[in-house]
């Protein structure tokens, strides 16, 4: 049996976007009955335990200075028999990606920015659009690169969903991430009550969300006709339902075009900068700078799209014309082809 262990964290420092897609790859892999197996810190735990979809073992790593983990691995009978290493972090340094391919048969990285020098991969996953022009030829020279929007890992929910006729999609949907690091809900909460909003909206904040109290008063006071989901653990079924949404432009991104929903992307982070602007192109989306963000501007725009049904069919369209869901099986293909040499999976 193949075994693949994840280093990977998530909390509310940091948000959960790491974490999530090393599940969402998890999940695939777990299907062609590879054994998965996640080391993680403590503050990661809570968020793991409370997926229902959760998939692999869970082994927490104490807490000790970064390049110390090395030696802590080397200890652990899961790392040693280990076919494939999955590194997803921006803590993961030069240094400590060296460190670890010394010790390890197969280390797989996911990457937004090859921004960290060289990578020391035998393996590179980034689904961003622009992917193939951030020189990984230079800093993974060895790699293989699975890289561009052919290879963006998405959970297996996204594969499944059943999609909704345009005319019963309902909803305008917020979300802001699993953290929302900038406190973004209740501002654009707050703006579109002023501006009257009537649609029947669903707003959802991730596990990591640390403003549940000031949330759920102004939910309980407003005449917004608003439902709050926290933790929602069905987005795909959220997502398909949705008229628009307004979404950090995280890897909620590609969820969102699996689901062919019309979208306003708030770039919340400099690595979801280049996978935006890609998907803006591709005319299923609108896109905002989330650090700079006029919540009232937002209110007034998104008011005006919502009555623009033309728009946000063709929006529609778009997106379903250019999802590609596939990303999480080419990926397990190419890293059990990499364990054997020769022999196609495809």
């Amino acid at each position: 049996m193949h075994r693949v262990l994840f280093r990977v964290d998530g909390n509310s420092q940091i948000g959960l976007g790491h974490l999530m897609r090393c599940l969402a790859l998890a999940q695939h892999l777990q299907a062609e009955d590879i054994e998965v197996t996640f080391i993680i810190s403590q503050t990661s735990l809570p968020f793991c335990q409370k997926r229902h979809d959760w998939v692999g073992k869970v082994q927490v790593i104490p807490e000790m200075p970064i390049l110390a983990e090395i030696a802590w691995l080397k200890q652990r009978t899961d790392f040693s028999q280990a076919n494939w290493i999955v590194l997803d972090g921006y803590q993961f340094t030069e240094r400590y990606r060296r460190l670890l391919k010394d010790n390890t048969e197969h280390m797989a990285l996911f990457d937004d920015n090859n921004d960290s020098g060289p990578l020391y991969a035998d393996l590179v996953i980034n689904g961003a659009g622009n992917a193939q022009d951030l020189g990984y030829q230079y800093s993974a020279p060895e790699a293989r690169l699975c890289v561009g929007q052919r290879y963006r890992v998405l959970r297996r929910e996204f594969l499944f969903q059943s999609q909704q006729p345009w005319q019963s999609r309902k909803d305008l949907v917020v979300t802001l991430g699993g953290s929302d690091p900038l406190d973004l809900t209740l501002g654009i909460l707050s703006a579109l009550q002023k501006h009257r909003a009537r649609m029947p909206i669903r707003v959802i904040t991730g596990a990591a969300y640390p403003h549940l109290t000031s949330l759920r008063q102004f939910v309980s006071q407003t005449n917004l006709l608003v439902q709050h989901l926290h933790d929602c653990q069905q987005m795909a079924d959220v997502f398909s339902r949705a008229r628009l949404v307004i979404s950090a432009a995280g890897g909620s991104q590609y969820e969102l075009q699996a689901c062919a929903t019309p979208s306003v992307l708030l770039v919340v982070a400099d690595n979801q900068q280049n996978a935006t602007e890609q998907a803006r192109v591709q005319g299923w989306c609108e896109t905002h700078d989330g650090r700079e963000l006029d919540c009232g501007k937002l209110a007034e725009q998104v008011m005006q799209l919502w009555k623009n049904d033309a728009r946000l069919q063709t929006m529609h369209k778009h997106a379903a014309q250019s999802a590609d869901t596939q990303g999480a099986e080419r990926v397990v293909t190419a890293m059990l082809e990499e364990l054997r040499p020769g022999v196609s999976f495809a």
